[in-house]
């Protein structure tokens, strides 16, 4: 039994032994030594691209940002919270309309405070005034001394100054309570619901912000060198990409004050009202200037890597990169104000 065991493996190792000589081409017939040659590897192509000298139109186009000029902050003037919401953002709503109410419990029980301390103070004032009227009398006739007239006079004096105060705090805890109805300052669009149902409100914590809608606008930041083509009246044409919207309007304002780190001006132009315009939307403007002629290479050859711009260019044969400074957008083409000369070749694709 044994031996038949030990047969078998030495069967099974001589097999192994085989297969492994046939794996590494024991048994082929070898291939002499030498070398082979490779076929030669072809020259790169690209496709190239002639820079350009281009009559430009006189346009700039910047972007902006659609905002209101006559808008609202909506805040709470008392402690509570919400229990009712009767508006959202994008509702347009009247003048006077409820908004939002809130929980005015317990304002209307210091209402009932207030009205029984005016109900005392008026008690008090009548009793003051009887006595004082009677001390009068008794004064003219020589009963009482002036001393006691004048405190009876104190009294009564002091009875109305606490009678005008609890006038004042009774009118105040009723408008406190009014207060708990939060309602629109003008015909308007909600333009953000900025409290839930359950909120606590707080005194000065703002619950909606509205607009009129006929008076939005587009502010954007132009470039200081093309303020002396920017003014109070120029024409402009306003995209609101999000609406597909295109509206023909004139510059309204410009502010006077430049921002140094961007050295931008802000311009405003306002829009029409139309479906969906609100605030907050993108937007951009574009304005003429004087056409002149520039430099320029398709878009596709310019290379962005934050704020460094490249081109690779051809020369003799050889694909180099260089940096450039680009300008505007010009029908598929980019303006480039530095880096490149005319009639390089740069390269547009492999």
């Amino acid at each position: 039994m044994d031996k038949r065991k030990i047969l078998l493996g030495a069967v099974f190792l001589i097999g192994l032994i085989v297969v492994l000589i046939w794996m590494q081409g024991g048994f082929h017939s070898k291939v002499p030594g030498g070398t082979t040659a490779l076929p030669e590897k072809q020259a790169a192509t690209v496709r190239t691209a002639e820079v350009q000298t281009v009559d430009t139109a006189g346009e700039v186009t910047v972007s902006g940002s659609v905002s209101s000029k006559d808008t609202a902050t909506i805040a709470s003037r008392i402690l509570g919270p919400v229990i009712e919401l009767k508006a959202d953002a994008g509702d347009k709503v009247k003048e006077g309309q409820v908004l939002l109410k809130i929980d005015t419990r317990e304002l209307s029980e210091k209402v009932v405070e207030a009205e029984a301390a005016l109900a005392s103070a008026k008690a008090d004032l009548f009793y003051a005034e009887t006595d004082y009227k009677r001390f009068q009398a008794l004064s003219e006739s020589g009963s009482i001394s002036q001393k006691d007239l004048d405190h009876a006079r104190t009294r009564y004096e002091t009875a109305e100054a606490a009678l005008s105060r609890a006038q004042a705090a009774l009118e105040q805890a009723r408008t406190n309570v009014s207060y708990g109805t939060v309602t629109a300052p003008f015909d308007s669009v909600v333009a953000e619901r900025l409290v839930n149902l359950g909120d606590l409100a707080t005194p000065g914590r703002p619950l909606f912000t509205v607009f009129i809608p006929g008076s939005v606008e587009l502010v954007a930041a132009v470039g200081e060198q093309y303020a002396p083509f920017v003014a109070e009246g120029v024409p402009v044409t306003v995209k609101i990409p999000s609406l597909d919207l295109i509206q023909s309007t004139k510059i309204r304002e410009i502010v006077p004050q430049r921002d140094v780190k961007t050295r931008t001006i802000t311009v405003k132009a306002p829009l029409e009202e139309a479906r969906g315009l609100e605030p907050g939307l993108y937007g951009t403007l574009t304005f003429h200037t004087l056409p002149s002629r520039t430099l320029a290479v398709p878009k596709e050859a310019v290379q962005t890597v934050g704020q460094l711009e490249t081109v690779r260019v051809l020369e003799e044969g050889v694909v180099k990169t260089r940096h450039v400074k680009t300008g505007r957008t010009l029908d598929g083409k980019v303006e480039i104000l530095s880096g490149l000369d005319p009639g390089v070749q740069v390269v547009v694709g492999q």
